[in-house]
């Protein structure tokens, strides 16, 4: 039995260190991550074997099912030597505490045979999306726009699916399918995040047997309920934010390397910027910045710790939370600014490594998720008690 399968869980300090081991060769790969709009399977064969694909997933069923404190720590550290290849296992964590979801015969059969399997989880607003229940199971048919990782993920968490039955909707159900079953059209011709490979999938007459369906039958009111708790969802939107926390961290690197390295600082007295009290200022607030980013993100892990298992935040709590989110993601963005103008034009090249962290960063940034409007809606209505939230989803 290797080390990364073996009964005893390694330590946070050991997930980390694995994971800053991989930094180099994350950061070797991301051109190529980038131009093949997929994580290289050297990249997922290195996280594999680290035990990196183990974070989120229960010991019952072979992982290390850590608290969510030390999970972004660790996805942060992947997010900080590729962005994409720290977005995808992200999601893959986020999406494991969707896959639990499912009956217990559905995740013997996955986890049985494959502890590392990679999952993906999609939603849609296809108005033609549906299940129509058969036996033994059900039948969809539908479109998934935003599918991250669709071409090197093992199993597909297709969100919110309705379920007909003799042509009539009975509720909505998650299902579970591998996206080798699903068409995928290679859509994710976008300004970042392109190592993820956030292509649509396409459900034509796609089987999918009962033992991979959660089923949440309509309310009384005629409406379909949710089938994932609100707290789940946030959760992964956690997992994601980690990784682009990680971008800025990223970028602090390289600018660091770059002034040690002596470069001049064009056009001035200084022939080593790193002289300068200007740029030692720029470079101390980009920390800080990147610094107080990280403490928000770990704030909102702490708070999903303190939930007691089984149980949902509260709404109140839930928009505080994203509210951190909102916040952590702020300082990162303003962190980058400087850090860009310390790299100066040639950090806009496409050979420099800044410039992917930046733009990833922006598009990550931009989940309807992390949406920066809605969550500042959610927590002023949470605050003043003035209405619902307006986000359906959390």
């Amino acid at each position: 039995m290797s080390e990364t399968t073996a009964e005893r869980v390694p330590t946070r300090e050991e997930l980390i260190e694995r994971a800053q081991g991989l930094i180099p060769l994350l950061r070797r790969n991301a051109e190529q991550t980038e131009k093949e709009s997929r994580v290289p399977d050297e990249s997922m064969t290195a996280m594999r074997e680290a035990g990196l694909l183990r974070l989120s997933t229960p010991r019952k069923w072979g992982g290390w099912e850590l608290p969510m404190r030390h999970q972004v720590e660790v996805l942060c550290e992947l997010g900080r030597g590729c962005p994409s290849t720290g977005w995808i296992a992200a999601n893959h964590a986020a999406s494991v505490d969707l896959v639990m979801l499912m009956p217990e015969p559905g995740l013997q059969e996955i986890y049985g045979a494959d502890p590392d399997a990679v999952m993906l989880s999609a939603a849609s607003l296809d108005p033609k999306l549906r299940g129509d229940k058969v036996d033994g199971g059900v039948k969809v048919n539908g479109r998934f726009p935003y599918a991250s990782g669709c071409e090197i993920s093992d199993w597909a968490f297709l969100a919110w699916v309705p379920i007909y039955e003799d042509g009539k909707q009975t509720g909505v159900a998650n299902l579970l399918a591998p996206p080798t079953d699903l068409r995928i059209e290679r859509t994710w011709n976008v300004a970042g995040l392109l190592g993820t490979g956030t292509h649509a999938m396409v459900a034509e007459d796609v089987f999918v047997p009962d033992r991979f369906m959660q089923f949440a039958p309509l309310k009384e009111d005629g409406e379909p309920d949710s089938p994932v708790p609100a707290t789940v969802l946030i959760k992964g939107n956690l997992h994601s934010l980690s990784s682009l926390v990680g971008a800025a961290r990223g970028a602090l690197d390289v600018v660091r390397d770059k002034l040690e390295e002596h470069k001049p600082l064009a056009f001035s007295t200084y022939s080593r910027a790193i002289d300068s009290l200007s740029v030692q200022q720029e470079f101390a607030e980009a920390t800080h910045l990147i610094d107080t980013g990280m403490l928000h993100m770990l704030a909102v892990a702490d708070g999903f710790d303190a939930v007691p298992e089984g149980e949902d935040a509260t709404p109140e709590e839930r928009a505080r939370l994203r509210m951190h989110m909102v916040s952590s993601l702020e300082r990162c963005r303003e962190a980058m600014q400087r850090l860009l103008d310390l790299a100066g034009t040639s950090g806009f090249a496409q050979t420099h490594p800044v410039q992917r962290y930046w733009r990833d960063l922006e598009i990550g940034s931009r989940h309807t998720a992390l949406n920066r409007p809605m969550i500042f809606e959610d927590y002023a209505r949470s605050l003043l008690g003035t209405g619902a939230p307006v986000s359906l989803l959390f």
